[in-house]
């Protein structure tokens, strides 16, 4: 019982820290006498950048080594039994994310959310710092976050993959006072339900990894060509 308790703490404040630490680095600057909203872009880009690898990254990459060091060595073994047994349901999940956004789209009027425009124009500016936020980091952390943590708190199989999907969707909202913003938070939802199903299948976060990865690539292509 102890150790449960302490392995869901563990978690817990894993995911509360992600939410967090940008206003632990916005006190941390404002006792060094130093204005975060004063920023120009740029600098609030580049303290991001050092916040997410010197802060974030490497603190979870510590708490998490021994299971991420053990998905890696099966990920090695298995990598296309896991690829090719549900990469028809990654795809599914693309269609039904499409699906949804193109009837939120005609309904409501907006070409897409706020959270989705602002991160096209931050790919226009900072095209270089964007490729490596949306393709690596992103992926990465958001999958020991949304699937690793979350499945080492929740046991029971749909409370985690329902609970996984919602908060992967609520976090890809800019504006929870917009109605038409919080309704493209479903196309998130069921990518995330989707994710939190191969997770829970595979057991291994190095596949879901690896769909995000190639997920985000694609839509940084499109975003490129267009």
């Amino acid at each position: 019982m102890k150790d449960t308790l302490k392995k869901i703490f563990k978690n817990v404040l894993v995911i509360a820290i992600y939410f967090i630490y940008i206003y632990i680095v916005i006190a941390t600057l404002s006792l060094l006498n130093i204005d975060y909203f004063s920023f120009s872009i740029k600098n609030k880009i580049i303290t991001y950048i050092i916040s997410d690898i010197c802060f974030i990254a490497l603190l979870i990459f510590w708490i998490y080594r021994k299971e991420l060091i053990k998905d890696i060595k099966d990920f090695k073994i298995n990598y296309k039994q896991y690829i090719s047994k549900y990469i028809l349901l990654y795809f599914i999940g693309v269609i039904m994310m499409g699906v949804i956004n193109t009837l939120i789209a005609h309904f409501t009027g907006m070409k897409t959310s706020e959270n989705e425009a602002d991160v096209r124009l931050l790919i226009e500016k900072f095209p270089i710092y964007m490729t490596f936020s949306t393709v690596i980091y992103a992926p990465i952390v958001e999958e020991i976050i949304f699937r690793k943590a979350i499945r080492n708190i929740f046991n029971n199989k749909y409370l985690f993959i329902i609970l996984s999907g919602v908060i992967f969707g609520c976090v890809h909202i800019s504006n929870y006072t917009n109605i038409n913003d919080i309704l493209f938070s479903i196309g998130y939802i069921v990518m995330g339900i989707d994710f939190a199903y191969i997770y829970y299948k595979t057991n291994n976060i190095f596949t879901t990894m690896s769909f995000h990865i190639i997920h985000n690539l694609l839509l940084l292509i499109i975003q490129f060509i267009m």
